[in-house]
């Protein structure tokens, strides 16, 4: 018992970190992120099996998760479970984060209207990742998109949280006319029109002190939403515990580095045909909501929704109404 609940203090504190990794804002390479789309995704074959991790479905109240799946997309095996029931609906989740990362709650919920995939991205839990050269946002897009394929997804919705955003943007303008609606919070376009978090929260985000950490945590909820933040810590605790290692770690924050140092994404922004619903907490400190503003207002036709009173983690403060608004967004009907 004692392992596992170091295990479990890990793997929160690790998601503390994740979480409110600064989606956009980092600092350092400046190696550049080249969208080509004159060639395929790295996708498989729609008729490709898809293998299941022995021992990974949940028991008890999480057993509507199902099992853990894996199938081939290119040169990597990605990481999914697939549950619930309704139209497809794809769940990019943040820099060092996995699929239980979302929480049991929202999850649940989520299920009752949707068929939900909660992919790992490459080089976290089950997703394979060859480290093969430096892992790059673009990689992760086309990662995003050959499971789509593989899974035979029509349209599928997509939402997209901090860099899981940034994914998804990236595979907007790299495999255009794939994706259904496309929700986004939390998210930057990269380069420099991207306005970074403020000094203060760099410093606490370059910190390993467990009492910035919590800091950190307390920047995901509102003050008002205390009560939403317990309830995810502890339903997060009662997740599956996935494995980050600190070379996906490196990785993923390189991959986050090169793409705030450009601008391609940002750039092609305009040639985005689906409809898109850019969101976030209207008191994010983290991700600042100048970042969103920018975001739709370079993608046309798409809608801006900054929710009052919460911040980078309001679809986890107000699930009723994320679930609302998602809903309603992929339905085509006036978001709530």
């Amino acid at each position: 018992m004692a392992m596992q609940r170091g295990r479990r203090t890990r793997q929160l504190v690790a998601v503390i970190v994740a979480l409110v990794a600064l989606a956009g804002a980092c600092s350092g390479s400046t190696h550049d992120d080249p969208i080509d789309n004159s060639g395929p995704a790295a996708t498989t074959s729609a008729t490709a099996l898809s293998t299941e991790i022995p021992d990974s479905t949940p028991t008890g109240d999480l057993a509507f998760l199902g099992p853990v799946h894996t199938v081939p997309v290119g040169p990597v095996d990605i990481a999914y479970r697939q549950f619930g029931s309704g139209p497809p609906l794809v769940m990019v989740v943040g820099q060092d984060s996995s699929m239980s990362y979302w929480g049991p709650d929202l999850l649940r919920r989520l299920a009752d209207h949707f068929t939900v995939i909660t992919p790992d991205n490459r080089g976290v839990g089950h997703s394979a990742d060859p480290l093969d050269g430096p892992l790059r946002m673009s990689q992760m897009a086309d990662d995003t998109s050959g499971l789509i394929e593989a899974l035979d997804l029509d349209h599928p919705t997509l939402f997209g949280w901090s860099t899981g955003g940034e994914i998804a943007l990236t595979l907007a303008v790299r495999h255009a006319g794939q994706l259904g609606p496309i929700v986004l919070s939390g998210a930057t376009a990269g380069g420099p029109g991207s306005t970074p978090a403020p000094p203060e929260l760099d410093a606490l985000l370059a910190s390993s002190d467990p009492v910035d950490q919590v800091k950190l945590l307390d920047e995901l909820f509102t003050p008002s939403g205390a009560a939403a933040r317990d309830a995810y810590i502890t339903g997060l605790l009662s997740m599956p515990a996935d494995e980050v290692s600190a070379a996906t770690e490196a990785r993923q924050a390189d991959a986050e580095a090169a793409f705030a140092a450009d601008s391609t994404v940002a750039d092609r922004l305009s040639s985005i045909g689906s409809p898109v619903l850019v969101t976030d907490g209207a008191d994010d400190r983290l991700v600042p909501t100048a970042n969103a503003t920018f975001i739709a207002d370079r993608i046309p036709g798409a809608q801006l929704l900054l929710v009052p009173d919460t911040s980078h983690a309001w679809m986890l403060q107000q699930i009723d109404r994320f679930v609302a608004v998602l809903v309603a967004f992929s339905e085509g009907r006036p978001v709530p």
